[in-house]
């Protein structure tokens, strides 16, 4: 006897979960306070484990990975330059040239990761727009605020994942 066409399906038919392209939710509260335990080096590990994902993420702006390692490598120098100098002011140890060239790198890695934080926020604001061809009409766009990024960076960054990546809690 041939099965009935008619009959329900005798599987459990489940949803797909919402993609996440590899991105997790986390709290901004949270984030706050693995940076103050972490005395900062949750930093640039926010960034290493977020910058697969971003990229997988609808945009044709993607995350290179030199400024982080750039950033990895400024972190270890100043890591083993504060051990080595210890209590005594850096420019003791290393001398004044290099403390101002040291001085330097920081203000230019930290250019380079404000530049980084902006792509971000492009490569959210597209992923989360609608496409203008095939997309829904009457749907606003998303438009991440400027000011909000310079200032709190990766906090705000990860509550627009939270919010138009990774979507609501369940």
């Amino acid at each position: 006897m041939e099965p009935n066409p008619y009959a329900p399906p005798g599987a459990r038919v489940v949803d797909a979960p919402p993609a996440s392209y590899g991105l997790k939710r986390r709290r901004v509260l949270v984030m706050i306070l693995f940076m103050i335990v972490t005395l900062g080096l949750y930093y640039p590990v926010w960034w290493f484990r977020r910058r697969p994902g971003l990229n997988r993420l609808n945009s044709p702006t993607k995350l290179a990975a030199w400024p982080l390692i750039l950033l990895a490598a400024l972190f270890a120098i100043q890591f083993v330059v504060g051990l080595v100098s210890g209590a005594s002011p850096v420019e003791d140890v290393i001398g004044t040239n290099a403390a101002l060239f040291l001085l330097l790198c920081r203000l230019g890695v930290g250019i380079v990761m404000i530049v980084q934080t902006f792509r971000v926020k492009d490569i959210i604001e597209d992923h989360a727009s609608p496409d203008a061809e095939g997309g829904p009409m009457f749907v606003e766009q998303v438009r991440l605020s400027g000011l909000l990024t310079f200032f709190f960076s990766i906090f705000y960054l990860q509550w627009a994942i939270n919010r138009y990546v990774v979507g609501p809690e369940s």
